[in-house]
């Protein structure tokens, strides 16, 4: 298990070693490069996942706080990841070379996201109507 530090320095020395060897490779095997790419993308995902637990602890922490419900807070949670996921994979389909994966990755990522959040949605126009 990792500092934040540590993880954060780690993931940015392989980060940039990966990328300088991509470069390096995308010459002769461009297709080599874009794996190397990958995996140290999938390396550096794995190791931050370590981190997840104590964020999920803390999001737990403010939203006992709050006093939210957790059928409020969940969809929060769930977009941001939706969100990261999507983003990451998006930028893999960029570096791939294939703009339309991008888009759709984005666009699935969207949709997930507010079929995620209609719990939100849901639970405001129940606040209105209690209103009106």
């Amino acid at each position: 298990s990792f500092s934040d530090m540590e993880l954060a320095a780690k993931a940015a020395a392989l980060g940039v070693c990966a990328a300088l060897m991509a470069l390096l490779l995308k010459k002769s095997n461009a297709e080599l490069a874009l794996c190397l790419g990958l995996g140290a993308a999938a390396a550096i995902l794995l190791a931050a996942l370590g981190l997840a637990e104590d964020i999920l602890d803390a999001a737990e922490r403010a939203r006992e706080l709050s006093g939210l419900s957790p059928a409020l807070f969940s969809p929060v949670v769930k977009c941001v990841g939706i969100g990261l996921i999507c983003g990451l994979g998006s930028e893999a389909c960029k570096d791939a070379g294939s703009g339309q994966l991008a888009s759709a990755v984005e666009l699935a990522g969207a949709a997930a996201a507010l079929v995620c959040a209609l719990p939100l949605i849901s639970a405001l126009l129940d606040t209105v109507e209690g209103i009106v």
